[in-house]
């Protein structure tokens, strides 16, 4: 009887120990084995990720199968590249210029500036202040040149020519006669004379030059938004509002040429109407007469002028 309590024990610790022997060797494997850091690597798609030492140890002691061959992902074909955008192709109007010569510029002694490329009609290469001292800048300062010099052929041209015909339609259409009582002279700031004209009259110069200044800021903002990179490309020339009723801004030809050339026209004899529409101001207010007398010659006929300098002029010979 002792002999069989003896062989049952036996065997019991036996099966015993042979059921903890397993779990010792993973926890002593589990302890033993080093635990490396992760990492940020992302595996790659086409090989698969390498074991670490705790899962080797793991699936040695548990006697777990092998893990799966990673599977092969297809190769997918990268979408192609978008062509690079080439910038936008500038006008020729400083390329399609002949070789620039001392005598284009305004001051032969001085350098360029540095904004002034020749891309607008009359660069003489003038800016002895700076004022242009950026491209936007630039483009600012020729539109607000172009607007005081189309005025200023206007005003050129009328201030003569109403000394010379207001009295004849004031009365004809039975109104005073302003500048005939202004002394001959057209009325103006110097000149005076400008509380004898209607409120009326000023009220519509006011609303007729607003009306025109609108309308072209609103083209000129459509032009704009057409090319945001107009300063580039040349499709908004400054002052260029699209009002030429008479076709005159192609006479020259329509090439880049061309225009340039009647842009040239203008800009020029805009610059001489300011100069004359200054002179005949002082001119009347310091001397106190009509432009028209003291310099009759310029506002009368050619023959006229001739035929005056033949009979009146002195003889050569001092022989009357």
């Amino acid at each position: 009887m002792v002999a069989l309590k003896l062989f049952t024990a036996s065997a019991l610790l036996g099966s015993t120990s042979a059921f903890i022997a397993p779990q010792s060797q993973l926890k002593r494997s589990l302890f033993a084995a080093p635990v490396e850091e992760a990492t940020d690597v992302m595996p790659d798609s086409t090989t698969a990720a390498p074991m670490s030492t705790l899962e080797a140890a793991v699936m040695e002691a548990t006697g777990a199968p092998a893990a799966p061959a990673a599977v092969v992902a297809p190769a997918v074909a990268a979408p192609p590249a978008a062509a690079p955008i080439s910038p936008p192709a500038p006008k020729g109007r400083v390329a399609m210029k002949r070789t620039e010569n001392w005598s284009d510029l305004a001051l032969p002694f001085a350098d360029r500036p540095r904004t002034l490329e020749r891309e607008l009609a009359g660069d003489a290469g003038f800016d002895p202040l700076s004022l242009a001292d950026s491209k936007v800048q630039l483009y600012a300062n020729r539109e607000a040149e172009v607007k005081h010099a189309r005025l200023a052929m206007l005003a050129a041209a009328g201030w003569p020519l109403a000394e010379l015909w207001d009295t004849g339609i004031a009365n004809t259409l039975g109104l005073d006669p302003i500048i005939q009582e202004n002394g001959g002279r057209a009325v103006s700031v110097l000149n005076g004379g400008l509380g004898k004209i209607s409120p009326v009259y000023w009220v519509g110069v006011v609303a007729f030059a607003g009306a025109v200044e609108a309308l072209s800021e609103y083209k000129k903002g459509q032009a704009k938004a057409a090319d945001s990179q107009w300063m580039l490309t040349g499709s908004y020339v400054p002052g260029d509002l699209g009002f030429d009723p008479l076709g005159l801004y192609t006479v020259f030809g329509k090439s880049e040429s061309g225009k340039m050339l009647m842009e040239t026209a203008e800009i020029k004899n805009g610059r001489l109407a300011m100069l004359a529409i200054t002179i005949f101001a002082l001119e009347e207010a310091i001397t106190g007469n009509p432009v028209v007398v003291n310099s009759s010659f310029l506002f009368k006929p050619f023959w006229e002028t001739v035929q005056n300098l033949m009979m009146y002029s002195p003889s050569p010979y001092g022989v009357n």
